[in-house]
């Protein structure tokens, strides 16, 4: 772990050494500890958060080190994590581990993120059997995958494994560079989603949250921030749900099917969603 010394100012250098300590926060977890240090007291206002994280970075950047943050999809709360900035982030970040749980972890991470439905989840034991395949026994493949959950790489939603803060902070580079194709930006926040609503007609995602803060500024019915249409029956995506396959987003597809004239699979079954979605209204 790198100590932050020179001219930094002790207070942040405590601050440095708690986020490093700390690894995945909440923001009123980092503004609670940045009272405690600085001797501020809770009737007091705070400056905004930004200045204190431009110092951390500018401490930090000879380390390759960088306070980057997300927000939770569902509560809205805002996570921070101190990442590294280099090319591969689980080899580096991941330093606790060894070379084949680095290797089972990323299988996971992975997995999770291109699974077929497009719910970026999957069920505890289809996790299990996954990582069994990359060595160890099934004992010890859980308490590794447990191990991953509580370094926040991974995280349970009503038992299905599903990504962590610290991977949707940290692993922006990894996913933009390498799996740009599964990669879903909510149409409010402009953020990674993992789970939440599509709208039907331009296949634009919304997080929960974001989807709850549209629906409650328009008198509780959700409209698309992009078309602005009124979405009645959203395709949802997340643990647990029925999904929506990356393919069936792509607009080339029912283009495709009128030069062509013949459907392809994922054609076949973004019509027979919307015939189930119509169904459903009525």
């Amino acid at each position: 772990m790198p100590m932050v010394t020179g001219d930094t100012e002790p207070e942040q250098q405590m601050l440095v050494q708690w986020c490093m300590s700390a690894q995945v926060f909440s923001e009123p977890e980092f503004r609670q500890t940045i009272r405690r240090i600085h001797c501020i007291d809770e009737g007091k206002d705070m400056e905004e958060i930004l200045p204190v994280v431009e110092q951390i970075n500018g401490s930090m950047s000879a380390f390759s080190l960088e306070l980057r943050s997300a927000m939770d999809q569902t509560s809205g709360v805002r996570m921070w994590a101190l990442v590294n900035t280099n090319a591969d982030p689980i080899s580096i970040g991941a330093t606790p581990y060894t070379a084949s749980e680095l290797i089972m972890l990323k299988t996971l991470v992975e997995g999770v993120f291109t699974e077929g439905s497009g719910n970026y989840s999957m069920s505890f034991h289809d996790a299990l059997r996954l990582a069994t395949k990359r060595g160890g026994t099934r004992a010890e493949v859980e308490s590794l995958l447990r191990r991953f959950t509580g370094d926040g790489w991974l995280a349970l939603d009503e038992g299905f494994v599903v990504l962590g803060a610290r991977s949707i902070i940290e692993l922006q580079s990894y996913f933009n560079t390498g799996f740009a194709d599964y990669i879903r930006l909510c149409s409010l926040c402009k953020e990674m989603a993992t789970s939440g609503v599509v709208c039907m007609e331009c296949q634009e995602a919304v997080h929960p949250y974001c989807a709850g803060r549209v629906a409650e500024a328009n008198g509780g019915q959700l409209s698309c921030p992009k078309c602005n249409r009124h979405i009645r029956q959203p395709w949802k995506f997340g643990p647990g749900e029925r999904g929506v396959p990356h393919a069936l987003e792509s607009g080339a597809l029912e283009a495709k099917e009128e030069n062509v004239g013949v459907e392809e699979p994922a054609t076949q079954s973004i019509k027979k969603l919307r015939i189930e979605d119509s169904s459903d209204e009525e």
